[in-house]
């Protein structure tokens, strides 16, 4: 597949994302998007696997669906979006899977917002969401 694989970051030490995320919208620049501090390399196609990242536990899958810009200039931390589509989600963060799950540490996330993965962390991702109802 021509489609790049990340790992995206969601919350931080001091601004953790609730246990109810999907409800409170607490991981959103706004609605259907995600915020970077510097310009991302995706494109449309490309998958999130969605980190919440002081929970260490994976939440969800997103495709992003729009070339990334520059919204805000004048956002000096977060100046940077994608918009996305949530494809599969974990709504309560204590349901969801460890980072472990999918072959990755969470040591790998220590200061990034995002990380590159491979075709496979992704597969794995969606089988341990997945596995979450079942």
């Amino acid at each position: 597949m021509d489609r790049a694989v990340f790992l995206k970051a969601h919350g931080t030490g001091s601004a953790p994302i609730a246990d109810g995320w999907l409800a409170a919208g607490s991981w959103l620049v706004d609605p259907g998007r995600t915020a970077f501090p510097r310009r991302p390399r995706m494109t449309t196609g490309d998958r999130l696997v969605l980190y919440a990242s002081v929970w260490q536990r994976i939440f969800g899958v997103a495709e992003v669906v729009s070339e990334p810009t520059r919204e805000d200039p004048m956002a000096v931390r977060w100046p940077w979006s994608v918009q996305v589509e949530l494809l599969l989600v974990v709504p309560v963060l204590s349901n969801a899977p460890p980072v472990e799950a999918i072959g990755v540490a969470p040591r790998s996330m220590s200061q990034h917002s995002h990380i590159r993965l491979e075709e496979r962390h992704l597969e794995r991702a969606i089988e341990a969401l997945a596995g979450v109802g079942g």
